[in-house]
């Protein structure tokens, strides 16, 4: 069966943690939002009196990322469950999986994201929703790929 082709919409998308075991679990259900995924490179003016136009190099990437929805604390795939189990713990890094599904559930080829973080902040706000945010907890940068 071939990969489909095409855009994707926010119903494709799973998001995936390390729990403090640690073991990787399927948070989707209880994610609304998840933002900054990706890389961004630090820019370096570099321009020289002669330059005809502003020069850039780039430096070291960042990789915040915010993930946000409705408190859940079903044992081990509530999203909730799983932040809490980490916030603050530098104890070993945590794996983030973001997939996305391209017209369909994420499928063996479709587009991912992967990287070890830690999860430096858990908000739970007075409409009952939580914001979990992640930073790299290592030197090694996070990766694009594809679904294993």
């Amino acid at each position: 069966m071939a990969m489909a082709t095409g855009k994707s919409n926010a119903k494709h998308i799973r998001v995936k943690m390390d729990d403090s075991v640690p073991t990787l679990r399927d948070i989707s259900a209880s994610v609304a939002n998840v933002s900054g995924v990706g890389l961004t490179y630090a820019e370096q003016d570099v321009t020289g009196y002669s330059d005809g136009v502003i020069n850039f190099t780039l430096g070291f990437p960042s990789s915040e990322i915010e993930v946000t929805g409705p408190i859940d604390n079903t044992a081990t795939t509530g999203a909730y469950t799983v932040f809490k189990s980490i916030v603050g713990l530098q104890t070993t890094t945590y794996t983030l999986e973001v997939q996305f599904g391209v017209r369909a559930a994420p499928a063996t080829g479709d587009p991912n994201f992967t990287g070890e973080y830690y999860c430096s902040s858990l908000k739970l706000n007075g409409d009952g929703t939580y914001s979990a945010r992640l930073v790299p907890a290592s030197g090694t940068v996070p990766t694009y790929g594809t679904v294993a």
